[in-house]
């Protein structure tokens, strides 16, 4: 009787022994299957997603330019006259009718004399050839007519010569003796120097006209001017003077190959595309600028509303097209999966951070903006917040 309990004791023991046995295997397979399925998830790419919502988009225009007067006056001397004297220098500030430069003078003014004397002596000349013809007529002297007469009309074409020779140095000597500045401005630039008479083709002196304002020329890229136009007004920083802003209106856009004459304009930060860059011009007015300060603008134009916005980092291109990656979540039996899945997309306009998106997703999806590997569709990842 002891014998036959001690044995089924034993068997008891045995078959507990054998459950505890299969319980701690399938606990460690399941440690292990989870374990290891932990690994692979840490494994995988983790991609940041996000969803299209609607939304504005801000387009930034940026750039500098140097302010210059928008009319200048230059003042040029048709004679190869000495200066005189200098009576300005750049940046002085004139007032219309105020004299500028002073040449000299004299051997013009001693032409004029000369010329002058020789009228005088002409004329008596001719009075004495006047009366020599009437005592040639009083003795009917025929031929000593004819010859007094063709030295009459000799004397008068030289009298006619002096005439003109007198008024065109009294003119010269009135309009050229001095320059006088024709409106109130500052001076730009000064090319008179004392002693030699001021080079060929260039402006003695060069006057801002201040009545007239001032003018900041910059070159933009062409996708950046299409959403500014002539009228738009605008604020433009002046560093020189401690940041201030001063209103101006944009009053031209054009191409900036054009406006150069065939010279294509070049800016940092710029591809160096002449056929992709414009001119703009911003008028402006303020008497602390002198000309040559560089201003700097930021203007923000925003858009309409879009039904749909994205991150312009999500929208990646093939041969295909332009697409997006589309998180797509799978149950499994250790829980979810994330495997990627293209989705063609059709785009709209863009700013420097977002796309409108017009077809391709919904505001459910969730979309893939940034990846720590490369990915592609069909690739299982992890989402981070």
């Amino acid at each position: 009787m002891e014998t036959t309990i001690a044995g089924t004791h034993n068997e008891r023991a045995k078959k507990k022994a054998v459950r505890r046995t299969i319980f701690l295997f399938l606990f460690v397979i399941v440690g292990l299957t989870f374990f290891s399925g932990t690994l692979m998830n840490m494994s995988l790419p983790q991609v940041t997603v996000e969803k299209a919502a609607a939304g504005t988009l801000a387009h930034e225009i940026t750039g500098s330019g140097t302010v210059e007067a928008a009319e200048t006056a230059d003042l040029y001397t048709e004679m190869n006259w000495a200066v005189s004297e200098v009576l300005v220098k750049v940046g002085d500030r004139v007032e219309a009718g105020q004299q500028l430069v002073a040449f000299r003078t004299t051997d013009a003014e001693n032409s004029l004399h000369e010329s002058e004397v020789k009228y005088k002596q002409q004329q008596l000349s001719l009075l004495k050839l006047q009366d020599n013809f009437a005592d040639a007529a009083r003795n009917s002297n025929d031929v000593q007519m004819r010859s007094i007469s063709r030295d009459i009309e000799s004397a008068k074409l030289e009298i006619e010569k002096l005439e003109r020779q007198i008024a065109t140095l009294r003119s010269q000597l009135a309009a050229y003796s001095r320059i006088k500045a024709p409106v109130s401005g500052l001076v730009t630039e000064v090319n008179a120097v004392q002693g030699a008479p001021v080079q060929s083709g260039k402006a003695a002196v060069r006057i801002a006209d201040l009545a007239k304002g001032q003018i900041l020329k910059a070159v933009i890229d062409y996708t950046k001017a299409q959403y500014v136009g002539t009228g738009d007004e605008a604020e433009l920083i002046f560093p020189a003077l401690n940041n201030t802003r001063v209103k101006a209106k944009i009053t031209d856009i054009r191409d900036a190959y054009a406006a150069q004459g065939g010279t294509a304009a070049s800016s940092a930060g710029q591809n160096g595309n002449d056929t992709e860059q414009k001119e703009v011009t911003f008028t402006l007015r303020d008497d602390r600028l002198k000309g040559g300060e560089r201003g700097e603008f930021d203007i923000v134009k925003r858009t309409k509303p879009f039904p749909l916005l994205l991150s312009s980092d999500a929208i990646r291109e093939d041969n295909s097209g332009k697409y997006v990656l589309v998180l797509k979540e799978k149950k499994g039996p250790l829980g979810s999966e994330y495997v990627l899945q293209r989705a063609a997309v059709q785009t709209g306009d863009a700013d420097d951070k977002k796309t409108s998106v017009e077809k391709g997703v919904t505001p459910l999806d969730k979309v893939v903006v940034s990846s720590s590997k490369p990915v592609s569709e069909g690739d299982r990842v992890m989402q981070t917040d």
